[in-house]
């Protein structure tokens, strides 16, 4: 239980960070297709946040590009949506789970805590860009590397 209270007070940490890290960002680029589409999407017809719109996808694509390379100083490797809302981000070599063996289980539950943060910078820009969002982050299994790692993000609707 206190594992789970320690990881939840990290993504509420890195929420915060994301949150005001994107803000500055964002201050000096034109963002204009980001904040036109989440305040178009604020009443009434919610077809664009059920389909993933061109908002979204902008904010995504922000993260992906711009935000990544802020704070890991390289670019996420893919991007993949269902165009329904949700988009998974993939990043085969994460700097913070580079030197953590494989095969230990211990090493795979510290991995899990560190990956609260990411998943609340994540949470936190996207809030910033006016999308509430659920971010969740697994490893992509193949056995030897620790650093490859998913993060699963599913837009509110």
């Amino acid at each position: 239980l206190s594992a789970e209270m320690a990881a939840g007070k990290i993504e509420r940490l890195g929420f915060g960070v994301g949150y005001r890290l994107c803000e500055r960002l964002a201050q000096g680029r034109p963002l204009l297709t980001i904040q036109q589409s989440s305040s178009s999407n604020d009443g009434g017809s919610n077809t664009a946040a059920d389909d993933g719109g061109g908002g979204h996808l902008e904010a995504v694509k922000f993260l992906c590009k711009e935000f990544w390379v802020e704070v890991f100083r390289k670019q996420i490797d893919k991007l993949q949506t269902n165009h329904r809302g949700v988009f998974v981000l993939k990043d085969h070599d994460l700097r913070w789970l580079k030197r953590l063996p494989a095969d230990d289980e211990r090493a795979r539950v510290a991995a899990i805590k560190l990956l609260a943060f990411p998943c609340g910078l994540i949470r936190g820009a996207l809030s910033n860009l006016g999308i509430s969002a659920v971010v969740s982050c697994d490893f992509l299994a193949d056995g030897k590397n620790m650093a490859a790692c998913s993060f699963n993000i599913k837009i509110k609707t």
